[in-house]
């Protein structure tokens, strides 16, 4: 069993479709909730055309936490605490694929406010896909008798954004979903999410750093709306 999960090569699959969770596209808008029925009418007005063009798919891999650090991706205290009492890294990749941006770019054509409203929609498609595939490998990992930590991805603590090149990298992104790295450390396409989650024999529950140490900390839109990643 163990040779399954516990795999260095990476695998990829595709998720099924997505459903708009509406509360959190309203939120990366910056709307009040409970949502008016403008916003409301606005982000139904963009969400069609994003699910057509959406193509969630994920890949992943798993590797001794000693593995990990040995390639320089563990960089940094907080990724470590988080690791803290696991065996074993599991390198996820989630994308909307290059479809999705395209959609933002048509929806925005002449309008900015349709612009943002499907910006704030398929950022939140984007995470609803990063759900599915985590759900996914808990059930996955939970058949086995082991347990999974949350997502923790690179810019949140002191994690830097830097080692997206490497993890990208370990993870075979550019071939298996067409993810790559901008020369900024961005993913490309832009709805994509990396994450790393840890695996244990016994309930771990990670460890989440707080906005004064994040590398994020002066960009976050959450921080500038007045909420944080323990909002999520």
């Amino acid at each position: 069993m163990e040779s399954v999960i516990f795999c260095d090569r990476p695998r990829a699959q595709t998720l099924p479709a997505l459903e708009l969770p509406m509360e959190e596209a309203a939120r990366r808008l910056g709307a009040a909730l409970p949502l008016d029925a403008q916003t409301a009418a606005l982000l139904q007005a963009v969400t069609p055309a994003l699910q057509q063009a959406a193509m969630p798919r994920m890949a992943w891999a798993s590797l001794p936490v000693a593995a990990l650090d040995d390639t320089g991706l563990l960089q940094g205290t907080d990724i470590l605490r988080h690791l803290n009492g696991c065996t074993h890294g599991v390198l996820l990749a989630v994308t909307l694929g290059p479809q999705a941006d395209a959609a933002i770019r048509r929806a925005g054509v002449g309008n900015v406010a349709r612009l943002a409203a499907a910006d704030a929609a398929a950022s939140a498609l984007a995470e609803a896909a990063a759900d599915a595939a985590e759900a996914a490998l808990r059930a996955e990992f939970a058949a086995r008798g082991l347990h999974l930590t949350g997502r923790y991805s690179p810019g949140y603590g002191d994690w830097p954004l830097a080692v997206q090149q490497k993890f990208c990298s370990l993870l075979d992104t550019p071939r298996l979903l067409g993810v790559s790295v901008s020369d900024a450390d961005l993913l490309l396409p832009r709805k994509s999410i990396t994450a790393l989650l840890g695996v244990s024999n016994t309930p771990v529950s990670g460890y989440r750093a707080g906005c004064a140490a994040c590398a994020l900390r002066h960009t976050c839109e959450l921080r500038k709306r007045g909420n944080t990643c323990a909002d999520l």
